[in-house]
């Protein structure tokens, strides 16, 4: 699993631009809700950047990922060999295909734990890891399931872009009508993004939790890489 992770980890991260090219959808976010609000909505534009990255991971590059090795054979017979169970491999593959993102997941949450405090720390942790869960298992979903690269792709983008930029997780749920933003909270990605921003209660957090135990519902389900 340890070698699975080091590959993802050098094969994401080599090149000058690939950290800053990877990044470039939530950072730019960050920067038109910080100028459109007049900073008055910093904390929500943070904790949807940090939310964008980790359901990008998840749902997009390790699915894309997955139903990739289907069409490489040789590489997919690579890992296939390694030692170990399925079930590693799958886990090494997952945190492999996250590396990328650890820096600024790092670097959002703390900048968020200086402006909301201490105290938020453990409450947001909490909401990474159930975001993290779903969107893996979202993602091995889609890739275990998928036949056509080009096919997941294109759902997978739909549904980050559809869970990310639409629906109030870069901006605060106060602005969109009452009935709306009553739904709206249901979504994973809200109900983390208002936790991580601090605009959420335990209503919020709860619904995170939920979304986190459907992702490591299917997660385990789709313990292997091959179905």
């Amino acid at each position: 699993m340890v070698a699975i992770v080091e590959y993802y980890a050098r094969a994401l991260t080599r090149g000058r631009f690939s950290l800053l090219s990877f990044a470039l959808q939530p950072l730019s976010f960050i920067f038109i809700v910080y100028v459109v609000s007049g900073g008055r909505f910093l904390n929500t534009a943070l904790a949807g950047a940090l939310v964008s990255f980790v359901v990008g991971v998840g749902i997009a590059d390790l699915a894309i990922e997955l139903v990739g090795m289907k069409t490489r054979s040789r590489f997919y017979d690579i890992i296939m060999s390694l030692p170990g169970s399925n079930w590693r491999k799958a886990l090494g593959i997952s945190i492999g295909m996250s590396v990328p993102a650890l820096p600024y997941v790092v670097l959002l949450t703390a900048i968020l734990v200086w402006r909301l405090g201490v105290w938020a720390f453990p409450r947001m942790l909490a909401a990474i890891a159930a975001l993290w869960l779903w969107s893996a298992g979202i993602g091995f979903l889609l890739g275990v399931k998928g036949k056509e690269p080009i096919r997941v792709m294109r759902l997978s983008n739909l549904l980050v872009a559809g869970l990310t930029v639409f629906p109030p997780v870069y901006y605060p749920a106060s602005v969109l009508p009452g009935w709306l933003a009553k739904i709206l909270v249901f979504l994973p990605t809200v109900s983390a993004s208002q936790v991580l921003s601090g605009t959420g209660g335990r209503a919020s957090l709860i619904t995170t939790f939920l979304w986190g135990v459907l992702g490591l519902a299917f997660l385990l389900r789709f313990a292997g890489i091959e179905e």
